[in-house]
């Protein structure tokens, strides 16, 4: 049996939408129209290259390895037609953000990427950024911005830039700065949890002094961190566009360091060999997006 364009759009389809019913219903086909081409192409191939999960379609490891090469069959297609690729990506995408992150740059993603490919569905996922580069490579997320990413070779990294980042006091405890790893140890400080990007950078400034923090709290939440910095509890590590509101508030204050906290590297992540349309546009529109508000520093 010949492997056919049908059956190569109703796979694309199929997986770009996670559901055969939406791809049917997208190509204007009856869903047994549409199952039966996806038999015949499994009976072409030898192979599956979808298997039924719980929450729908997914793909095999052969669906992985072969979309990439429909993907371009169908982006030729299109160029010969004159259609708009935006049109042509949509569906469900996993899309994790690390939490200081997310806060202020959630908003105009969702913004941005609406105006880019409305017809993407993304599900969003906000935790640390350790815990995302492990779902990652479980494959339960399909792509991440990063902070600080422990770096692992399954996993391709495209470089955002720095997220500007600052000890945050309560406004109550009256310190000027510049703050020294000595004037802060024996001080209350809140951290995300080991092996947390925030764990390591305030770690890694304790530790230029030899120090450690001697009242480290921590809390999984860095939104909640920075309500405890608020309340007067604890100093903290924060990304700056996060804290601004606090600072206006009259809340929190952005003290200066000796020596100089280092701003967490922001990054784009999925897995290597990873030709997803659905996850190239995510990527594209994050990058546009922070280069239009002007989050990152170069």
């Amino acid at each position: 049996m010949r492997v056919t364009l049908a059956q190569l759009e109703a796979f694309y389809w199929t997986a770009q939408l996670g559901s055969a019913h939406r791809a049917a219903q997208h190509l204007n086909l009856a869903q047994p129209t549409l199952s039966l081409r996806l038999r015949d192409l499994r009976a072409a191939l030898g192979s599956d290259v979808l298997e039924r999960r719980a929450r729908g379609l997914r793909l095999t490891a052969e669906g992985r390895a072969l979309l990439p090469r429909v993907a371009s069959i169908m982006a030729e297609l299109r160029g010969i037609a004159g259609d708009d690729p935006a049109r042509d990506v949509a569906g469900p995408v996993r899309v994790g953000l690390a939490e200081g992150f997310a806060v202020s740059c959630l908003p105009p993603l969702l913004a941005g990427l609406q105006q880019d490919h409305p017809a993407l569905r993304p599900e969003w996922v906000v935790s640390t950024s350790t815990t995302l580069e492990q779902a990652l490579l479980r494959d339960t997320l399909d792509l991440a911005v990063l902070l600080n990413p422990v770096g692992d070779e399954r996993l391709h990294l495209g470089p955002l830039g720095a997220q500007p980042t600052s000890w945050v006091v309560p406004a109550g405890w009256g310190l000027a700065g510049p703050v020294t790893p000595r004037d802060l140890w024996s001080l209350p400080v809140i951290s995300n949890p080991p092996p947390s990007a925030m764990h390591r950078q305030i770690a890694h400034w304790f530790g230029t002094a030899a120090l450690a923090p001697a009242r480290l709290s921590i809390c999984s939440s860095v939104a909640v961190i920075a309500e405890l910095v608020a309340g007067g509890i604890g100093a903290g590590l924060l990304p700056v566009p996060m804290a601004r509101r606090y600072v206006v508030e009259g809340t929190m204050r952005l003290v200066a360091a000796e020596p100089a906290v280092e701003n967490g590297l922001l990054f784009t992540s999925f897995r290597e060999g990873v030709d997803d349309p659905k996850v190239l546009a995510v990527a594209r529109t994050i990058g546009r997006v922070m280069r239009d508000i002007h989050y990152v520093q170069a």
